[in-house]
């Protein structure tokens, strides 16, 4: 595009039809991410979550991405943030900090309701305002709430920096966990601690999962090959079913690869005569495994589910 031709008052006034548009094609995206969530039409795309789908398939960066989820969930929340935004008067980067507090309101006292008047006059402090000026008057309300949010980005092929607040509690804990590990961890730093603390809880996880046996790798005991011999019509599943199943599957959800909230989830639903045997059972993440039921109950399983 060449505006050299331009005089400088078409230019200022084109501009501003141009942000203006901006604005209400956002509004458009986020009522479409916000369906998309609610059908959970990530799933149909190998994503266990509409934040993976925006980076992957959307291609926004985390932080684009991140923004805009918030927002759209603030408006869902609080349908007259939809014209704010419009019009320019609350800015993405600010919905997105209040609808965070919001969360955290409501994360750091589980029994207490944020009601929409709270919301609203909230977030009329914050309207109009640069970022930094918004953070300022949301940390006076929660400073606790409003302190740094866990970050993660790539340092290196094969490495990670994750930055977190590390609260008094959970250091006394970390201390203790030193303690234990004896001499091997006293001068262990966090990142050591961490890894072997990790390699603990697989083990001990293990255990519980599938019983100490199968977690050492003990042989298991084969039955005899007779046909349907291990299947049952009903939604138990066996410990060994599930064993078999956790390792075949390589403990991922075998649509979007996700590595929590798995499900096992019967391929051919129970109720409509799916057995609990191995070749019928895959592991699903929680939204994968809610988007598989949709398709098969249609949407009145969805609205009792949702």
């Amino acid at each position: 595009m060449n505006l050299r031709a331009h005089k400088d008052h078409e230019i200022l006034s084109q501009i501003k039809v141009y942000v203006q548009n901006e604005r209400d094609v956002l509004v458009k995206i986020l009522h479409h991410l916000r369906e998309i969530e609610r059908r959970r039409l990530f799933s149909d795309c190998g994503c266990s979550s509409i934040f993976e789908y925006a980076v992957k398939e959307l291609r926004y960066s985390e932080d684009q991405a991140s923004r805009r989820i918030q927002a759209m969930r603030l408006i869902k929340d609080v349908p007259e943030v939809e014209q704010k935004i419009a019009t320019g008067e609350l800015s993405l980067t600010n919905a997105h900090q209040v609808q965070s507090l919001f969360r955290g309101m409501q994360q750091s006292t589980p029994n207490r309701i944020v009601t929409k008047e709270e919301k609203l006059d909230v977030i009329a402090k914050i309207e109009n305002k640069s970022t930094r000026e918004a953070q300022k008057e949301l940390i006076k309300l929660q400073p606790a709430i409003a302190m740094p949010k866990e970050r993660e980005r790539i340092i290196a092929e094969d490495a990670s920096e994750v930055r977190f607040i590390l609260t008094d509690k959970l250091k006394v804990k970390l201390e203790e966990v030193r303690s234990l590990l004896g001499i091997r961890g006293a001068a262990m730093t966090y990142a050591e601690l961490f890894d072997a603390m990790s390699d603990l809880s697989i083990e001990s996880l293990n255990a519980k999962r599938f019983g100490k046996k199968r977690a050492a790798g003990a042989a298991m005991v084969e039955k005899a090959a007779i046909p349907g011999a291990q299947q049952v019509s009903q939604s138990y599943i066996s410990k060994e079913v599930k064993f078999k199943v956790w390792n075949r599957d390589q403990g991922r959800c075998v649509n979007c690869a996700a590595t929590r909230n798995l499900n096992y989830d019967h391929v051919i639903p129970v109720a409509i005569g799916g057995l609990s045997a191995a070749n019928n059972i895959r592991l699903l993440c929680f939204a994968c495994n809610q988007r598989a039921s949709t398709k098969v109950f249609g949407r009145v399983y969805e609205r009792i589910s949702v």
